[in-house]
């Protein structure tokens, strides 16, 4: 539960009553939580289209291309993607066309961010959901917001839709990372002892 002070119009805190809203997510609707992770889950699909393009486009196979992308951001993923396509695009429009792909993935991640990083309140006399908005740059912004279930399945759709844009434009090209037909090196130990146990135990025969 968290106490919210009601404020006038000039800013400074008014006589109303204090409201104590609930912020405990357990306390959300279903139909919320469930569009919330609607939101979630799309937003990781969309990740992982963008990780097979980064590994399309440098032609390594999917093993790889998951070592490689598995901890990158998306805005790194974005950079690498424009950057690529820039330096092997066979044409300038095909740049301009794989750029409106990730825009349109960059402003859903936008959108995206206000559920996935932002609290949710419910009122405590009316039952209304409210999502909260914090903003740090320079000067300090809260905002509380009521949010219908539909607002954040809208979001839900265009996360999913801008990823599955960006896979038909890879089907349309014949492209995506190769599958890796041979099995893969079990998990090493990595750190020094490690290696030096293999050494003294093998030589150099392993």
């Amino acid at each position: 539960m968290t106490e919210i002070a009601a404020k006038g119009d000039d800013g400074n805190s008014t006589t109303e009553p204090t409201i104590i809203y609930d912020f405990d997510p357990n306390n959300l609707p279903d139909e919320y939580l469930k569009a919330i992770g609607l939101v979630v889950a799309s937003a990781s699909q969309t990740d992982s289209i963008m990780r097979d393009f980064i590994g399309a486009l440098l032609k390594i196979d999917n093993a790889e291309t998951i070592a490689l992308g598995a901890h990158m951001s998306v805005p790194l993923k974005d950079d690498i993607i424009r950057s690529l396509t820039e330096l092997n695009a066979p044409t300038a429009s095909e740049v301009d066309e794989i750029d409106d792909l990730l825009d349109e993935i960059r402003e859903a991640f936008v959108k995206r961010n206000a559920f996935a990083h932002n609290a949710f309140a419910r009122h405590p006399g009316t039952g209304e959901i409210l999502v909260m908005s914090e903003k740090a740059r320079g000067s300090l912004e809260v905002e509380l917001a009521p949010i219908s279930v539909d607002e954040i399945r809208k979001v839900a759709s265009r996360v999913y839709e801008a990823g599955m844009n960006l896979m038909e434009f890879m089907a349309s090209r014949g492209i995506g990372p190769s599958f890796r037909e041979g099995p893969l090196r079990e998990p090493l130990k990595r750190k020094k002892k490690a290696r030096e146990q293999r050494r003294d135990k093998f030589g150099h025969r392993y």
